[in-house]
């Protein structure tokens, strides 16, 4: 009988559980914007670098497969020296993401970046909003 009732108790937490569960979601992200947004902040981090950095490159992808809320790049930048030598003066990864929303409350959907790497190319954090 004890048993019985416990088993029922825990039933019935657990339902209510997935009854009363907030509904969080993320919209997902056109891997051609992300590339896109990745590609503006390098010029920025390229253009505020004062000539020390001459090329970059960007290479995005989704950073789960099957889930594209996500998308991880990672940025290389070169001075004239390495571009003739054929490496990278520095490099960093960010990632692009959509930030979740519950579906009563305000919605975002601009593209947020964040360094993944502990190697900062520019003079900021990146840690923002890159397209809104």
């Amino acid at each position: 009988m004890r048993k019985r009732s416990l088993n029922a108790i825990v039933a019935i937490l657990i339902g209510a559980s997935l009854v009363y569960t907030r509904s969080t979601s993320a919209h997902n992200i056109d891997l051609k914007k992300a590339r896109e947004a990745a590609r503006d902040y390098a010029r920025r981090v390229r253009d505020e670098s004062g000539g020390k950095y001459v090329h970059y490159s960007t290479s995005c992808v989704r950073a789960f497969p099957g889930h594209n809320h996500i998308v991880s790049c990672v940025i290389s930048y070169q001075n004239e020296q390495d571009t003739a030598k054929g490496v990278y003066t520095c490099r960093e990864s960010i990632e692009i993401k959509m930030p979740p929303h519950s579906r009563t409350g305000s919605v975002d959907f601009g593209l947020h970046g964040f360094h993944t790497s502990w190697n900062m190319c520019g003079s900021r954090q990146l840690n923002d909003t890159l397209m809104g």
